[in-house]
């Protein structure tokens, strides 16, 4: 067990990082509960319940919740993710314990009223027609659904329209009572807050209220097969996706993962900026990214383009990968991606929100407290051979996925990226 986290007897855990430079108090409840948690029946109601959580309790109305919140000065807000969900606050030191029962009070007694859940259903499917009328979200969308097809982590986020429409008050509470359980979730309190008093205000208003559910997320390994998912829209532009696969959260050599996509496709800086947009002048938006999940990740790589130029951009993003095979970085490139690196960490230690969300992570998934110094000493020892280790694990042509959404085209992206 982590000396740093505290451990309640109901399963139940708190991490927290005092913070006297700054009079912030960030407070997050986080639960391994997400997409993945759910299946064809219920795709969307791990969103769907983050949504209802706001919508009034046994002694607050949805008015009553914010009004209170704004009254203090403080933020309030929640999301949901493949694994994770989570509501917090951020305020002045004072207020922190007037959020904690604000949060205690929404999480454990929210009505879901059948017809505040009428009305916000009609919220989501919105948000779900949004999605799809966004075209890079849908490219990346259909992207996340092809490469895990058949595992969990394929559900999408905001889930199935026809699942929203008939939920009902008995299934939010069925599956709130079931998944938000003591052991599946973590209390994360970062900012001008003593340990004491975060323990305190965390037995107050949750170890006596958790739900009492052996729930607890199990690690997702997927092994995708090679797919092409193609989207005709008329639009302007051409979004394709790419996705390898990529390491799970907590691996060991994450660092040199994030070193490689700062120096492949991470920022202005990177290669695919600089060859398909600087030099080619083939597209605005294009980068990569790594995903990672309890057990699994991906690697993804975006472009929006012309329509009359999206082949040649696709090859431009193939010539980038095969010279990374061949040739591995630089002296001097590696030089600059570990300052990159090493600032970004030095920078988010200054946000007690951002900490929240990091401490909060670390603790639900991997049982560990985020240490700066260690990752820094991580950063230190990353070196060409560690990344070209990396590069070999994701850039394997015979497990990539493609995605395209636009006009008519003449080939297929991943003829392309596999050719």
């Amino acid at each position: 067990m982590d000396n740093n986290i505290t451990y309640f007897k109901s399963g139940l855990k708190l991490i927290h990082k005092q913070m006297q430079s700054v009079r912030s108090v960030a407070i997050g409840v986080m639960f391994a509960v997400g997409s993945a948690s759910e299946n064809d029946e219920n795709n969307g109601i791990s969103h769907f319940i983050e949504h209802m959580m706001f919508k009034g309790t046994n002694k607050r109305s949805a008015f009553d919740i914010v009004c209170e919140v704004d009254g203090l000065g403080a933020q309030i807000n929640a999301f949901t993710s493949k694994q994770s969900t989570c509501y917090y606050t951020i305020s002045v030191d004072e207020y922190a314990e007037n959020c904690m029962e604000i949060m205690s009070d929404f999480l454990f007694n929210s009505t879901f009223d059948q017809v505040e859940m009428d009305k916000e259903k009609g919220v989501v499917l919105e948000e779900i027609a949004m999605s799809e009328d966004t075209p890079d979200d849908l490219c990346m969308e259909n992207l996340g659904s092809s490469y895990y097809q058949g595992s969990s982590l394929g559900y999408t986020i905001l889930g199935n329209a026809d699942n929203i429409r008939n939920f009902k008050t008995e299934d939010l509470k069925k599956y709130v009572a079931d998944k938000y359980s003591a052991g599946n979730m973590v209390i994360s309190v970062v900012g001008n807050i003593t340990k004491e008093k975060a323990i305190e205000l965390t037995a107050k208003y949750f170890d006596n209220n958790v739900f009492k559910s052996d729930y607890k997320m199990q690690k997702v390994k997927h092994t995708p097969k090679c797919d092409s998912v193609i989207t005709i829209k008329p639009l302007e532009q051409s979004n394709i996706a790419v996705a390898f696969p990529s390491l799970e959260f907590g691996a060991d050599n994450y660092m040199s993962l994030l070193a490689l996509n700062s120096a492949f496709g991470g920022g202005m800086s990177s290669r695919l900026f600089q060859e398909v947009r600087e030099k080619s002048g083939l597209a605005y938006n294009v980068y990569s990214y790594p995903s990672a999940y309890f057990g699994d990740g991906v690697f993804s790589i975006y472009i929006g383009t012309n329509p009359k130029t999206s082949k040649q951009a696709l090859e431009s993003i193939k010539k980038e990968i095969v010279k990374l095979k061949n040739g591995g970085l630089g002296d001097e490139e590696l030089a600059r991606v570990k300052k990159q690196l090493k600032g970004n960490y030095a920078l988010s230690q200054e946000s007690s929100a951002s900490l929240m969300r990091v401490y909060g992570r670390n603790a639900l998934f991997l049982d560990e407290t985020f240490d700066f110094d260690k990752k820094i000493s991580e950063i230190d020892m990353i070196t060409r051979d560690s990344i070209m280790d990396i590069v070999e694990y994701i850039f394997d042509f015979d497990k990539v996925v493609t995605s395209y959404v636009g006009k008519e085209i003449d080939f297929c992206p991943l003829d392309i990226i596999k050719g």
